[in-house]
């Protein structure tokens, strides 16, 4: 479930939280181009991400990673993400969603078919299906991002998501932590901070800063166990937008 814009944060936070509010929520085709860094520091790989639309009328978001410097000479991996969806109203509708990892010993497969007539996901993980129900808004471990995009444009400050992750049915909790100007390689950018609130099964901690004036693109994602040991996804280039 999201909830309508609260008095909590403020209105001046508010006011900025709707930017686009006065236009319709929309996610733009683009392409943004990220590296991803350990510890804030070393780079080990790069990130690409686009949207397209497709003759259908459907939209598929992808994202595509590799392991790039010292990190490809010990992990070669190349991971591959693709959430198919269709838009009802300004709620994203997962139509498939493919998880492709290649790397030796790490390689794995997930494909996830929505049927939203009979509420149920197909779940085959390297080629074992199985199915789930699922509720309304469902989400996949892709679109809830641009979930989160459309939801920022509409001035929303409370998230509550249901994403099929893992075989299961998860609830993807967000706070809403505040305004700031980070510095990326394309400069200074200011963004919509937000955090996703840990559940009891994980140990990883997850932070998204969403660019403002790029309709709240993540710009910057950050996720580990502890402030010593974390990976980080920051914007490089984006085109489209």
């Amino acid at each position: 479930m999201r909830y309508a814009p609260g008095a909590i944060l403020g209105c001046c936070l508010l006011a900025s939280a709707s930017l686009y509010a006065e236009e319709s929520p929309t996610i733009p085709t683009f392409t943004a181009h990220y590296e991803l860094l350990r510890n804030g520091k070393m780079k080990v790989g790069e990130v690409k991400r686009t949207t397209t639309v497709q003759e259908n009328g459907a939209i598929t978001f992808e994202s595509y990673s590799k392991t790039t410097g010292l990190a490809a000479l010990f992990i070669k991996d190349k991971i591959t993400e693709r959430s198919t969806y269709i838009l009802d109203g300004n709620t994203i509708q997962p139509q498939n969603y493919l998880y492709d990892r290649k790397g030796g010993k790490r390689s794995r497969v997930v494909k996830l078919n929505f049927d939203w007539t009979n509420k149920n996901v197909t779940n085959a993980i390297n080629g074992a299906p199985w199915q789930m129900e699922i509720s309304p808004g469902t989400q996949d471990k892709l679109s809830y991002q641009l979930q989160l995009m459309l939801d920022l444009q509409a001035g929303l400050t409370q998230f509550d998501y249901p994403v099929a992750d893992g075989g299961t049915l998860k609830a993807y909790r967000f706070t809403l932590l505040g305004e700031e100007t980070i510095k990326t390689p394309m400069g200074k950018i200011e963004t919509i901070k937000i955090k996703r609130e840990r559940a009891a099964d994980s140990k990883r901690k997850t932070t998204i800063w969403f660019a403002k004036s790029l309709r709240y693109l993540p710009v910057r994602i950050k996720q580990g166990k502890s402030d010593k040991e974390f990976v980080t996804l920051e914007i490089k280039k984006v085109e489209g937008i």
